[in-house]
């Protein structure tokens, strides 16, 4: 099955796009079904309930912006490379 994935930054107060608070994706399957995930502590893409949220509610405390699969993917590497018990890139 073909999917659309489309990235962002989790973006905070001393959080810039190019070193983000966390990192979301949301997957557009073929038959229009939408998955959010979002990359985590445990170090592995899981569902997240961010973006549905943040366009139910209008807002969060935290704002987001689009962002490349590169930028994603640094994002994740930079995680993986500090491991679980580091949270911040």
């Amino acid at each position: 099955m073909t999917e659309d994935i489309t990235y962002y930054a989790l973006l905070g107060v001393d959080r810039p796009r190019n070193r983000p608070a966390g990192v979301v994706r949301r997957r557009r399957l073929e038959d229009g079904t939408t998955l959010d995930d979002s990359f985590t502590r445990n170090l592995k893409w899981e569902p997240t309930e961010y973006l549905e949220r943040y366009y139910i509610l209008g807002s969060t405390d935290r704002e987001h912006v689009e962002i490349t699969k590169e930028e994603a993917d640094a994002f994740v590497q930079r995680l993986l490379e500090r491991g679980p018990s580091n949270q911040q890139c």
